[in-house]
């Protein structure tokens, strides 16, 4: 991809959405946390990959960027920590989602590819990280329900039998929850975010206990405004 230090309003104008919508409610049936000790600048892990914290800080702080003239127009104020724990969560299911391609030896399906050519073309006139920030994450969704396609219909041709993606596609699902159910994947309590109940949530795993109103409104699954207006600026993505 070309780098371009442009920042047209139509390049800038890059939906939150996809990440703050759908990042903290994905299924991970069968998915468990086997462990809360993790090495320092250790995100998470997903069977023996990690994911940096260095990795996260630097996509979190590059996608900010990339949509803080959004939120700017919109008057939305969304705090750094709500941003962390979904990209966290978004990067722990693509790295399943590459094992499990790795193994199957498929290819994401074309719906993907799509998808990123579409991200792209919203985002050229983005400087090259903030792009990269803006496609790693809004297209991670599409990445994982790809493979889960690819995966099914690979399993399908496999046993000789046939069908649509109404058919491949929970097929795929199922695969992808059975590896998950046997691999280790642990979140650093730290992002607040747990695997429980089969999905992916926000939950208070860190240390430290949330004491009074105000400090409980950093838990929720959507950012407060008033909380993440009253955020110091270098806490909050506005």
């Amino acid at each position: 991809m070309s780098t371009s230090t442009s920042r047209g309003s139509r390049g800038r104008r890059v939906r939150l959405g996809a990440l703050a919508g759908a990042v903290l409610t994905v299924a991970l049936t069968g998915c468990g946390v086997t462990g809360t000790s993790f090495q320092p600048g250790v995100a998470a892990e997903v069977d023996g990959e990690r994911i940096s914290t260095d990795r996260v800080d630097q996509l979190v702080g590059d996608y900010c960027e990339a949509v803080r003239e959004q939120l700017q127009q919109d008057g939305s104020v969304v705090p750094l920590g709500y941003l962390r724990s979904g990209v966290v969560g978004q990067l722990t299911l693509v790295s399943a989602a590459e094992q499990l391609a790795a193994e199957h030896d498929v290819e994401p399906a074309p719906d993907y590819d799509r998808v990123v050519a579409d991200l792209e073309s919203q985002t050229k006139d983005l400087p090259e990280d903030q792009r990269e920030a803006v496609i790693t994450i809004n297209a991670s969704s599409a990445y994982l329900q790809s493979v889960q396609l690819a995966v099914g219909e690979k399993l399908l041709a496999d046993a000789g039998e046939t069908g649509g993606p109404e058919v491949s596609g929970p097929r795929g699902v199922e695969a992808f929850n059975d590896w998950l159910a046997d691999h280790d994947v642990e979140l650093n309590p730290e992002y607040g975010i747990a695997l429980e109940g089969g999905e992916l949530v926000t939950k208070d795993t860190q240390l430290a206990v949330a004491v009074g109103d105000t400090a409980k409104t950093s838990l929720l699954e959507t950012p407060d405004q008033d909380y993440a207006k009253s955020l110091p600026a270098n806490q909050r993505c506005s």
